[in-house]
């Protein structure tokens, strides 16, 4: 048996953990926090196996939840007590660990010293392998972390291209941003509006998908330009991305950023941060524009460059931001965690 422990289970992960499912023979069971937060529908079907929902806090043993120990089990992360505690049961029973990051590489600051030690000390003798989002900020935090190169494989976040594809020609579509995500302060979307109002331009609108608390504040700033729109689910956003332009994302702190890969395999321009975990893997000059998120005046440039794009620059864009997101998928997930699996076994 192979068990994932996967927080909230997003729709994301529940397609790549169904891909894996369809390429094993073995049992498999998902096992998944839940929150009200958003309301994430559908994504326990497509894992096309079965799926237990578990507390963050749960104090039974993993036996009592799954029913056998499981010979390996795939933790989406440490965060959460209940998997970081199975994991160690899977550990101590002599079964294979896996865990699951898109932590990037933040430095060597007083503060990573502290997290780098505390992670030798007390989660490294339970960890056989790490599986990472991307090949740039991932890939080194996990060998600042002591983690040696052949334990660690990228390739754990992907979008769906089943639902995220290249759509009709970038210069036939709505001059149009698209933000999707989180209403909060990380996610800089105050600024992000305010930084568009300053350089907006009559043929340009900008689109605020989502919610979070931040929304009285966000509707403040709802204009003609400025949508501010309410939740999708992630299998409604596929034609939303193929009829936009560019994607944004101004983050305070983001790890990897699925979104990110979902609008570039859907042919967007990007506008990031530089502080987007996958700007190492799909953030390159030809697709994107990148710009500090403390500073309103470098938000506001970011947008107008954008804008400034001549039609050609815009249709070389949308031909890189397709090339890179091919480097990842489900099945590039499925792949590489049987890679993992296969290598434990050995």
């Amino acid at each position: 048996m192979i068990v994932f422990c996967w927080a909230q289970l997003p729709i994301y992960a529940a397609r790549s953990i169904g891909a894996f499912v369809r390429a094993t023979n073995e049992e498999v069971v998902v096992l998944r926090t839940v929150t009200n937060r958003f309301p994430i529908k559908g994504a326990a079907e497509m894992t096309g196996t079965k799926v237990i929902e578990v507390k963050p806090d749960d104090q039974r043993s993993l036996v009592e939840v799954v029913g056998a120990m499981p010979r390996v089990i795939v933790c989406g992360g440490w965060g959460i007590a209940a998997f970081w505690r199975w994991l160690k049961e899977v550990k101590q029973a002599g079964g294979k660990t896996v865990v699951c990051t898109d932590e990037p590489y933040r430095g060597r600051g007083w503060y990573e010293w502290v997290r780098k030690i505390r992670f030798n000390l007390q989660l490294r003798c339970y960890i056989d392998m790490m599986f990472v989002a991307g090949g740039g900020g991932e890939l080194k935090f996990a060998d600042y972390y002591g983690m040696p190169k052949d334990r660690v494989i990228t390739g754990m976040y992907a979008g769906d291209p089943e639902l995220f594809h290249d759509g009709r020609p970038i210069i036939e579509r709505p001059k149009r941003f698209i933000y999707v995500g989180h209403w909060d302060e990380n996610k800089n979307v105050l600024k992000m509006c305010r930084a568009f109002t300053k350089v907006q331009r009559d043929d340009w609108t900008l689109e605020v998908y989502g919610g979070g608390p931040l929304e009285v504040e966000l509707r403040k700033l709802e204009s003609d330009y400025v949508h501010i729109l309410g939740y999708v689910n992630a299998d409604e956003l596929g034609p939303m991305y193929r009829d936009t332009r560019c994607f944004v994302l101004g983050s305070f702190r983001e790890q990897w950023g699925v979104v990110v890969h979902e609008a570039c395999m859907s042919g967007c321009m990007l506008l990031l941060s530089d502080r987007v975990g996958s700007k190492f893997d799909f953030a390159m000059p030809e697709n994107a524009v990148l710009f500090d998120p403390e500073s309103e005046e470098d938000f506001a440039r970011g947008f107008k460059a954008i804008m400034d794009k001549p039609e050609g620059a815009q249709m070389a864009a949308q031909v890189e931001s397709v090339e890179l997101g091919r480097r990842f998928s489900p099945a590039i997930f499925a792949r590489n965690l049987s890679q993992m699996i296969s290598q434990l076994s050995s």
